[in-house]
């Protein structure tokens, strides 16, 4: 409170060493201008009471990263510079990636190689599954051949071979007879040598019938030969053999498959990790910001995870204000802070108090966070803070507006083109060198701003409007 008064006297002394000299002189001639004076004046207004702090400091990225490849190469592009504004997702520095290109290729290759692996072991496969059931049907073969020779002919065949004996014997008979009586026909002349031929001949033809009728039955009531059942056993075992290979070969066209399909799976790993160390080759931004730093350029040599930028984020600014010891506990975490940067103001937000005092300047620094959404603002400015310590309205006029002669402070109204001098009783506050007013004047009062010092009560003055109430 005393310093705040110390400063509205020193406000007010600068003030009367202009107009004091003149005040004495003037006084008898105070209305008789001809010539109405040319002032300033603006209308009275309540605005925001601050207390103005005459802090500044260096705006700094929010947020800082380095960035580095994760592989290393020959540096093939790094054209950006230092300040450039860039946006998250921007390329901003190559690798040399003709090893890393190869790498995809040959990836490539290897997982259609795989395919074809895979198409021909299940060709492989297709192929044992149909010797399988080719096995399984001689296997049922054979085995129906073991079955009928161990068996031995069934009754019925038997009894169709005993018939067929039967037939071929009454048919030998006949024809015997036949030709017995041809003969004896022939002899006699009542035959020809023809018929008595033909006859012979059918008697011979009925016998070998018959022979070959009585060895089919032999054959079926002796049943099959040792030879025989080796055969039909040699059969069997081999179609079991067949099967025991074509088993094989499909076990070994399945085990064929699997290692194809593993080729396939490693074959796209690898290409997923040549695919990614490619995408390595290309060093974006993680941010929108600035570029505060270039460390490498085009055509070094830089390993994986060595520092190539360095850049800062910029979607948010901070500043770190150094108060004064004395009046630290003015500020508070999640308090607002008017900065202004050349006519520009913005609001910050104060995101940490530092907890120790500067040895060397007695100050303590206060961290201040500014939204910055356009990214017009730019690490390395230095703004002007004030701290705002009340939220209470009040009116302001500048500091040259308000003349004390020594009794009491006044100011001139601006009353339908005439001077009226008006007492007034100041406040407590000063705001970027103005002075608070509790008293003897109203919102929307117009007043003298500039020029007053000259002034006298009642002077005709010719208004020019401009400037801060």
């Amino acid at each position: 409170m005393n310093k705040q008064r110390a400063i509205i006297m020193l406000t007010l002394s600068m003030s009367l060493a202009i107009a004091g000299c003149s005040t004495g002189k003037k006084d008898a001639a105070s209305g008789s201008s001809a010539q109405p004076t040319v002032v300033r004046t603006t209308i009275v207004k309540n605005t925001p009471l601050h207390t103005a702090y005459d802090l500044s400091g260096t705006l700094q990225a929010y947020e800082e990263r380095t960035l580095a490849f994760q592989n290393g190469g020959i540096v093939a592009g790094a054209e950006v510079t230092t300040g450039t504004l860039v946006q998250k997702g921007a390329i901003i520095a190559r690798l040399d990636d003709a090893d890393y290109r190869l790498q995809v290729a040959q990836a490539t290759a290897s997982i259609q190689e795989a395919l074809a692996g895979i198409d021909n072991a299940q060709a492989n496969l297709q192929a044992a599954n149909s010797a399988i059931q080719s096995a399984d049907a001689g296997i049922a073969n054979a085995r129906a051949n073991v079955s009928k020779v161990n068996k031995g002919a069934r009754a019925q065949e038997k009894q169709q071979a005993q018939t067929t004996v039967d037939k071929a014997q009454s048919a030998y008979n006949k024809a015997k007879t036949d030709s017995e009586r041809t003969q004896k026909l022939f002899e006699a002349g009542a035959a020809t040598a023809s018929d008595n031929e033909n006859a012979r001949l059918n008697a011979t033809t009925a016998l070998q019938n018959l022979e070959q009728a009585k060895a089919s039955l032999s054959l079926l009531l002796e049943g099959a030969t040792v030879e025989e059942h080796q055969s039909v056993q040699a059969s069997f075992q081999d179609a079991i053999a067949g099967k025991t290979k074509a088993l094989a070969a499909s076990e070994q066209a399945e085990a064929s498959q699997k290692q194809a399909r593993a080729n396939y799976e490693k074959a796209l790993v690898a290409k997923g990790q040549a695919e990614l160390a490619l995408s390595r080759t290309r060093l974006t931004s993680p941010v929108n910001g600035v570029i505060l730093d270039k460390i490498v350029n085009t055509g070094d040599l830089v390993a994986s995870g060595q520092a190539v930028y360095r850049i800062g984020s910029i979607d948010r600014l901070k500043v770190l204000l150094p108060v004064p010891d004395s009046e630290i506990k003015d500020w508070k975490k999640g308090q607002q802070v008017k900065v202004a940067l050349y006519e520009e103001t913005r609001q910050g937000t104060v995101s940490n108090v530092y907890p120790s005092t500067s040895t060397d300047t007695g100050r303590v620094n206060v961290e201040i966070v500014i939204a910055n959404p356009q990214r017009d603002w730019l690490p390395g400015q230095v703004i002007k803070a004030a701290h705002q310590v009340t939220d209470k309205n009040g009116i302001l006029v500048p500091a040259e507006a308000v003349i004390n002669t020594g009794s009491k402070p006044f100011i001139f109204k601006d009353v339908q083109g005439k001077a009226v001098r008006t007492p007034v009783e100041l406040g407590n506050h000063v705001v970027d060198n103005q002075l608070q007013i509790v008293s003897g004047l109203r919102e929307g009062e117009r007043i003298v701003i500039k020029g007053a010092e000259s002034l006298f009560d009642g002077n005709a003055i010719q208004s020019e409007e401009g400037g801060r109430p």
